[in-house]
């Protein structure tokens, strides 16, 4: 997880709506503030980590999250999780 080039990177955030396999993110306000997330974040089979950079009307925002392989094998798309720090 030490290649976090992808906080570099203009992305929207997810949405449990959306399209994408991205089942849990958290949102920070500062680069840092998301880079010391990393190492508390536990990937599963299947799993890897995301995210980006975005605004919002308070400001610039950075984004981590879990994205699966496969929704349906994950499970129930309503158990979607978002957090923001």
């Amino acid at each position: 997880m030490s290649d976090l080039a992808f906080l570099s990177h203009e992305r929207a955030l997810p949405s449990a709506e959306g399209p994408g396999n991205v089942v849990q993110w958290h949102v920070f306000r500062t680069r840092e503030a998301a880079e010391a997330f990393v190492p508390s974040v536990r990937l599963g089979e299947g799993q890897r980590l995301v995210g980006g950079m975005s605004r919002d009307s308070v400001g610039a925002l950075w984004w981590l999250g879990v994205e699966v392989e496969d929704i349906q094998r994950w499970g129930n798309r309503m158990a979607v999780n978002k957090h923001a720090g």
